[in-house]
């Protein structure tokens, strides 16, 4: 073989051993700007506000005329005077239950949810896959709470005194107490921690002709067992800055941290096993009008007076009572949920979407009036519910 012939070869050789590099190179360059090209889009949908909606899915749903619907893990329960119905993010059924019932109150807790009559003695736990216990209870209903494991407690009022019970998802009674009135008050509301270890109740009472609030923390665990009754602990009204402030609802924002909502202030109590009695109190501007909360957010919509304009506001706090962002609103919405990042706001006539510490995603009239909201696994889709039709939108247009 002649040198010119060697030269070739060597050459021929080595095209061959480097040309997989640039391909490599040329592979990863585009993988690169694939990436950056999907960042950019994402960063620019997550400030986009859009300007429209299409319906991509319309389904009948049962019940004309419902008492109340609660969000359910992949869906929504909507319960009704003859039964209850849940459905997911598409409209499809998940699971229905039969019954009658005069006055239905009802909780929800991940794929749980509880229903009872209340003034009559029927309640319902269903655990998410279509099964359920029906329970006869001792005393007439008020209200009923839910854990994530199906651990259901009932309040109860007979007309003379007033009583607490748990049951288990079968049905079994595991904790059965009388409030007694005398020393606690009337009882308000009640809430179950997610584990359904600890329960928290409100109560009413008066002192020197003043009504007054208590709230009563119990813990049915294992620290629990060495206190009376699984009593650990007591909150007085009268300790905080109003002392005529009514606290008539409370909630387990996440298994350890305690929301408890009154008429001028909301307050925040840690939990781990014994509550911590030194709550972080957040005094409300305004009217609080209705509140929402999730696991890492607390909402308060108020209403505000200024000069005669009445204007309303959307305060969000983190749960340990840090104030994280507020919106002015000069219309009022009737529906106000947190949904992930989302605060959405709804009523018979609109729709307003924004994101939390970020700008809006949706303000605009809405075609049929929306009792329910919620956001669905897709980017920029949600359901919305009328009355009993189902749709499933997403957002489009906007800049």
């Amino acid at each position: 073989m002649d040198e010119a012939t060697k030269q070739v070869t060597k050459e021929y050789t080595g095209e061959s051993r480097f040309r997989p590099i640039y391909i490599l190179i040329a592979a990863i360059v585009i993988v690169v700007i694939g990436v950056a090209a999907g960042i950019w889009i994402k960063r620019r949908n997550d400030r986009k506000t859009y300007a429209a909606y299409d319906v991509i899915k319309t389904k009948q749903l049962p019940f004309t005329s419902v008492n109340g619907t609660l969000p359910i893990r992949d869906g929504v329960m909507r319960y009704a005077r003859d039964g209850a119905e849940a459905v997911n993010q598409d409209g499809e059924s998940l699971w229905n239950v039969s019954y009658n019932m005069a006055n239905p109150v009802a909780d929800t807790c991940g794929r749980y949810a509880a229903i009872g009559d209340a003034g009559g003695v029927s309640l319902y736990i269903m655990d998410g896959s279509g099964a359920f216990s029906n329970v006869t209870t001792d005393h007439p209903i008020v209200r009923v709470a839910i854990a994530a494991n199906g651990e259901t407690a009932v309040l109860m009022d007979d007309g003379k005194d007033d009583y607490i019970s748990i049951y288990h998802t079968d049905g079994k009674r595991v904790v059965d107490m009388n409030t007694v009135t005398t020393v606690n008050g009337f009882p308000l509301d009640l809430a179950l921690s997610e584990d359904g270890t600890k329960l928290v109740v409100t109560f009413a009472y008066f002192e020197d002709d003043n009504i007054r609030s208590r709230v009563v923390f119990y813990n049915f665990g294992g620290v629990g067992r060495s206190y009376y009754d699984g009593l650990v602990g007591k909150a007085e009204s009268v300790k905080t800055e109003h002392a005529d402030n009514l606290f008539a609802d409370v909630e387990f924002v996440t298994n350890d941290r305690v929301a408890v909502f009154g008429d001028k202030s909301l307050l925040l109590y840690e939990m781990d096993e014994i509550p911590n009695l030194e709550a972080k109190e957040i005094e409300y501007t305004g009217t609080l009008r209705r509140f929402s909360f999730s696991s890492k957010y607390i909402g308060l919509l108020s209403e505000r007076r200024d000069s005669g304009r009445i204007q309303y506001a959307v305060t969000l706090y983190d749960t340990t009572g840090k104030q994280i962002d507020t919106r002015m609103m000069d219309n009022y919405y009737g529906g106000f949920r947190i949904d992930g990042g989302d605060v959405l706001l709804y009523s018979d006539v609109a729709l307003y979407i924004f994101r939390i510490k970020g700008n809006d995603k949706y303000k605009s009239s809405v075609s049929r009036a929306v009792t329910y909201c919620f956001s669905t696994d897709q980017d920029n889709s949600f359901a919305l519910i009328s009355d009993n039709q189902f749709n499933r939108i997403r957002l489009i247009g906007g800049n």
